[in-house]
Parts: C-alpha cells; structure tokens; sequence
C-alpha cells in the first residue's frame, strides 16, 4: 500500500513538469580544519540544489536555481519565499544569445573577471580566503577573505543581462542598496559592466574579461583579468583590480593584482595563488593558497587546502594560515 501511495504522488507531482525537466543535485564534505586559531576541529557540511528548466513553445528557454544551505537561514527563515529579499535562489530566460538573469547571481564584474583558483579545491576555501585572494564578490575585509566588488552590498538581488556573441559576452548588471529607496551618501542603485572573450589562440586556450562596477556616492571599481590553459594540464593567470573609494568610506583607493596556476592531469588537480592588497598609508596585505585534489570515482574526491595571510594594518603587524583535509562526496 505504501508503495503504491508514493508512486501515486510522484505521478501527480510530475505531471505539471512534463515539459520542463527538475533536477537534484548536492554535496557533502566531511574531515577536519584549522581556521587560523591554531585549534584543529571537525569539519562537516552539507549542500543541496534543485535546478529547474523548461521551453516555451516560440522557443524562450527559462529555469530556476534554489540552493538550499543558503535558503535555510536559522536566523532568518523563509528568505526564498518573501518575493523582495533574495535567499539563494536564482532564475533566468534566455533567448538566442540573450540572457537574463535574477537572484543569487553575480554581477557584470564578478561575471566576466575570471579569478584564479584555477584547478583543484579545498573543504574550507582556503585558497581563495586568504588576505592576498580577490574573489570579487563583495567589498570586505575578514578572515573570510577579501573582496573587490560591490556584489553583496545593497539588498543581495542582483539582476544581470549577458549577451553572447562569438565568444564573446557583454553584460549589464545592477543591485538596489536598500530595495530602491535612495540612501544619503551612497545612492540607490549599483551598476555593473563587463566584457570577456573565450577563445583559442594557437594552441592556448585563453579567457581575458573587463569589468566595472558603480555606487555613484560611494565607490568605483575596475578589474582586469586573464586566464590561459596549455598543453600538459597547466594553466596560468593574472588579474589587476583599483578601487576609488570616496573619502568619506575610506581614506584611501585600494590596488589589488595576483597571480595563479594550476596543473590537472588525471585524477589529480593542483592549483596555486598568490596576490596583494595595498591600501596606501592604511597599510597592505598579502597571501598565498594552495589546493589539491584527487579524484577517487564516482563522484569522491580526497581534498586538501592551504592558505597563509599576512597583514600590516594601521601600525599591526600579524600573519596566520589556515588549512584543511578531507573527502568531498558529489551526487
């Protein structure tokens, strides 16, 4: 009887997505890690994602992306379901070479500067957390990371138009501050613009994008990047970011570039960073991250993360590292 109950479910919950196709997917990693405070801990984590896509009949393709270890927020449930506050999710239509997209997604810099974590990958990030890493997806300054972007810093939804043509892809993205309300001294609305082109030149694969990003009252950030894979697995990249920051915010503007390679073969992956933040007579940071994999079949892998920071802030002076070992498993 049970049996046939939930086949009756899954017969009736199917038959509106007849056209459309719904998938599961996740990941889950589990090991141990040490944060930068010398104390060796247990490190579990869990992710699951549905994607969801479908066709219009004059030929529209349209889809959504809900990711849950973002939507579940235990201090502040429900976020995916309140229409004007973004929780993980994400949905796009697109037509031709035409992409629009809103939600949990990247802006027009984020979009098309490629970062350099270019091959393998830790359980803790931490080859892209460390203080000399510009993962380009907010303006922050933490044992998270740091970031060169204005992603992140008005109310979290992001709405971006990609149009592709050639190999290249032209964006156009912007984010409410405060769900469209004008804020004294920083303005109503971050807008973002990009260009990257992907294409082979002789026999190296190359990717260069230019992005920038606005908050009229507040700051202007520019990024340049590229990235190239050759013969033998090895890949190589560079990247160049200024940030004009207003006075008011921050007493000086903000020069970021690094470097990164990465070396995949079989089933193992290796990659390497290194970059730095120089803030004027605020002071500097620096860093470097090493990741590692190896791929067991079936969706293990055995991971391995390094990352060292050092800092030279207002007259303190400090460094740490942070590391991480473990399984990633991926259904």
């Amino acid at each position: 009887m049970k049996k046939i109950l939930f086949a009756t479910t899954a017969l009736v919950a199917t038959a509106g997505i007849a056209s459309a196709e719904v998938t599961l997917s996740g990941q889950a990693e589990m090991g141990i890690f040490d944060n930068g405070n010398e104390d060796t801990q247990f490190f579990t984590d869990l992710d699951v994602t549905f994607t969801m896509t479908g066709e219009a009949d004059n030929g529209l393709t349209f889809g959504a992306t809900i990711d849950l270890d973002e939507a579940a927020d235990a201090t502040n449930p429900g976020r995916f379901e309140r229409p004007g506050q973004q929780g993980g999710e994400n949905m796009f239509i697109s037509y031709g070479g035409a992409t629009l997209t809103m939600g949990d997604t990247d802006g027009a810099l984020d979009a098309r500067a490629p970062e350099l974590a270019l091959a393998g990958g830790s359980l803790n990030d931490d080859e892209t957390t460390h203080l000399g890493f510009n993962h380009s997806d907010g303006f922050d300054f933490d044992t998270d990371g740091v970031g060169l972007s204005l992603d992140g810093f008005g109310d979290g939804q992001i709405a971006r138009f990609d149009y592709a043509y050639q190999g290249f892809t032209f964006s156009l993205s912007g984010e409410q501050v405060a769900d469209g309300a004008d804020v004294a001294d920083f303005g109503n609305t971050i807008w973002g613009l990009g260009v990257s082109w992907s294409g082979a030149v002789s026999t190296v694969d190359l990717t260069v994008g230019l992005g920038y990003q606005t908050l009229e009252d507040a700051a202007d950030i520019t990024t340049v990047a590229a990235t190239a894979g050759f013969g033998g697995g090895f890949s190589a990249g560079l990247t160049y970011t200024k940030a004009n920051v207003e006075d008011e915010f921050f007493a000086e503007d903000i020069e970021h570039w690094g470097i990164g390679f990465g070396y995949e073969m079989n089933a193992v992956a290796v990659g390497l960073n290194y970059g730095e933040y120089d803030a004027g007579d605020l002071g500097n940071t620096s860093g470097f991250g090493l990741a590692a994999s190896y791929d067991l079949g079936g969706g293990l892998e055995a991971r391995l993360g390094y990352g060292y920071s050092d800092y030279d802030i207002l007259g303190v002076e400090d460094d740490y590292d942070t590391w991480s070992l473990g399984l990633r498993m991926n259904f």
